[in-house]
């Protein structure tokens, strides 16, 4: 290798980490507390870095030894991190485990935030609260639990008419409900009877059209097929499928036409004259080839430290021999090669040549690729839609993306066309047809037309909530419309985000709660206290609250929940955690402690299990404070109902709610990857095992 190519080498490899470094030495200046410095360079990583930025951040703001202190900021920061984690790089995700920035301690913070909604909603039994618990905690286990509480109530009116009126009001309510699958049965079943009690074809019809998602379409579409195809004929096969596409037996039709088509004349030339003629025949054998590798499901595995992609079978598709491998996004994959990136298909072919420094997975049929330190965008094929001539480049959203040169900001389009002239000192993505950007260091909110909604004269602007904005103005937080309406006037020192339609608002040091409308809702403000933006959320319809002698909880009304005040307290449970001295017990909802105070360490219940045992190594206990797993982990983190994701030794394994081990303690890394499948790492390979087959997707070396 010569002199030259080295150095060019080592000047690419510079360039790359140069970005990384901001990362890096913000976790650098968070380790010795230059809070100042690591939220600055932070803040500069967050839109190439945004996983390690935004948890960066979120350990910032939830420390309250710096100025920059602030809860709901945390919480935001870690819910956008932990949402972001799967679009990692490998690479990148190898060195924010350096800086300790692993998705266990990311989706750790979460669940703080996210706690034991469904002991609340139950103890309280209402429809409202249930519906409040399913739009604030989507990722909890206890999901279907709510579902199946909070329609129990409605069924029980519907039961009670026992008409197929009062069956179809509550199916149309509650649509996915287990109660709506016995609504559904007798609802179905006398609609059908009733419409098409006559049994002709235009009923049968009118039934499809009118239900289309009933259990007996099925039937319906049979009848269909039968009276249509009576003849027997080829043309009666093919009127029956271009009049009715979506019957289900279409695919039946085509085989009898063809068979049909075939009897004449059984050759070669008649099957391609016949394949000529239909050209949307759905069993032509390459159109199938193509529709298995769209369906493929293909996992990239390290081997011998390279990349490859096996199936669910642990057939390789596409051999180990790339340096790195990220995951399919629209049928394509980043793979690197020698140092440089491009996409491959599901059939192994390298169909972008790997010639980028860097590259972003496909949106919407694009990828944001970097070439000599600047950014363009390509299309499927690897064509340049937009030139890499650009400091900064958005990923396609909404048809736009945002560019940036020499500090100044417009759009693109989805064609390369700059449909926003660089105008803007900042700008963010589209978001149902708006975006906030800045002018001179103010910010406001345009439209694809570049038509202002919220004028350019707010300190800060983001989206609250759909058609709600947070700003800052004259110093003071409000809340505006697209339209620039005032919801909540301009007369606050925080706003924090909304849970369980509760947000918090400080000023002159007291808070209190608004609703959605910007209403208040506590008569008498409350004095801040320190981590009380934190303590104060309400989580499952309560919240923390500090009085003189120590913590409550409140529901959403302010009444406490436990008579007296505790020295420290869990979030809402089951049971909730209480610390006594030096040990952890447990309350119940009415402040009676139920299980005695035998734990260094504890976490309220979330269901049947909580966390608890001497610190720093924990197990889980049930609700008689026996351990169903011993105080022997450095770490427990629920990955399902019931699988769990453990730390022993410095090692990871998985384990079974009961305590069996089901997956050793080998492992540098277990990681989930999708809702069945974990992701384990030792020193030398990557692989995965699929928790519902109970088998490893890998492949054994040879």
């Amino acid at each position: 290798m010569n002199k030259r190519y080295v150095l060019i080498i080592l000047f690419l490899l510079f360039c790359f980490n140069l970005s990384a470094g901001k990362i890096e030495k913000g976790f650098q200046s968070l380790d010795i507390y230059n809070y100042f410095d690591a939220k600055r360079l932070f803040e500069k990583g967050l839109k190439r870095d945004n996983v390690a930025a935004s948890y960066g951040l979120s350990i910032i703001y939830l420390r309250t030894d710096n100025p920059f202190f602030n809860l709901d900021s945390a919480h935001s920061c870690v819910v956008r991190a932990t949402g972001n984690y799967s679009n990692v790089k490998p690479k990148k995700k190898i060195k924010y485990a350096d800086w300790g920035a692993d998705s266990l301690k990311i989706f750790e913070h979460r669940d703080k935030v996210s706690s034991a909604l469904f002991i609340a909603a139950k103890t309280n039994h209402t429809v409202a609260i249930y519906q409040r618990f399913l739009n604030r905690n989507p990722w909890s286990k206890h999901i279907d639990s709510v579902i199946y509480y909070r329609d129990e109530l409605a069924f029980e009116l519907a039961n009670e008419k026992n008409t197929a009126a009062a069956y179809g009001n509550f199916m149309a309510i509650y649509p996915n409900s287990e109660r709506t699958a016995d609504a559904q049965a007798a609802f179905d079943r006398l609609n059908y009877q009733e419409t098409t009690v006559d049994n002709n074809f235009i009923d049968y019809v009118r039934f499809i059209k009118k239900f289309p998602n009933s259990p007996y379409r099925g039937d319906a579409e049979d009848q269909i097929y039968r009276i249509a195809t009576k003849t027997g004929s080829l043309e009666g096969y093919k009127n029956f499928i271009a009049d009715h596409p979506e019957n289900r037996n279409v695919p039946i039709a085509w085989k009898k036409m063809f068979s049909t088509h075939l009897q004449q004349d059984y050759s070669s030339s008649s099957i391609q004259a016949f394949l000529n003629e239909f050209t949307d025949y759905p069993f032509k054998e390459e159109l199938m080839i193509q529709l298995n590798s769209v369906d493929r499901v293909l996992f990239p595995i390290k081997m011998r430290n390279k990349w490859g992609y096996l199936d669910e079978n642990e057939e390789f598709f596409i051999e180990p021999k790339y340096e790195v491998a990220e995951a399919f996004h629209e049928g394509l994959a980043i793979v690197q090669l020698e140092g440089k990136y491009g996409f491959v298909d599901k059939t192994g072919e390298l169909v972008i040549d790997a010639i980028f420094d860097d590259a972003y997975k496909m949106s919407e049929g694009h990828a944001v690729v970097e070439v000599d330190e600047k950014w363009g965008l390509i299309n499927r094929s690897g064509e340049f839609v937009i030139n890499p001539a650009y400091e900064d480049l958005g990923n396609l959203n909404e048809g736009f993306c945002y560019f940036s040169e020499a500090d100044s900001y417009g759009y693109f389009d989805l064609k390369g066309i700059v449909r926003l002239k660089q105008q803007y000192s900042d700008a963010e993505d589209f978001n149902n047809g708006k975006a906030v950007v800045s002018k001179n260091g103010n910010y406001g909110l345009i439209d694809v037309f570049g038509t202002t909604s919220i004028p350019f004269k707010y300190k800060k602007l983001k989206l609250y909530y759909p058609g709600v904005y947070l700003a800052k103005f004259g110093g003071k937080w409000g809340l505006l419309s697209q339209k620039e309406d005032s919801i909540l006037t301009f007369d606050y020192d925080f706003i924090g985000e909304m849970h369980d339609n509760r947000a918090i608002v400080e000023k002159e040091g007291l808070f209190n709660y608004i609703d959605a409308k910007g209403e208040l809702i506590l008569n008498e403000w409350v004095e801040t206290y320190a981590e009380y933006r934190q303590l104060a959320i309400f989580q499952n319809e309560y919240a923390k609250i500090e009085f003189e002698k120590g913590y409550n909880l409140i529901d959403t009304n302010g009444r406490k929940l436990i008579g007296r005040e505790q020295k420290k307290l869990g979030d809402y449970g089951t049971y909730i955690a209480v610390q006594k001295g030096d040990k952890w017990g447990y309350l119940n909802h009415v402040g009676r402690l139920v299980i005695g105070y035998n734990f260094t360490a504890a976490n309220s219940f979330n269901g049947k299990l909580a966390k608890a045992g001497g610190a720093p190594l924990v197990g889980m206990i049930n609700k008689k404070g026996d351990y169903v797993i011993g105080p022997y982990f450095e770490k427990l983190e629920q990955f399902n109902d019931t699988v769990l994701i453990a730390k022993s030794r410095g090692n990871y394994g998985l384990l079974e709610t009961n305590g069996d081990t089901l997956l050793n303690f080998s492992y540098i890394s277990v990681e989930p990857y999708t809702n069945e499948v974990v992701q384990l790492e030792t020193r030398e390979e990557i692989f995965y095992y699929d928790l519902k087959r109970n088998e490893f997707i890998r492949k054994d070396e040879e």
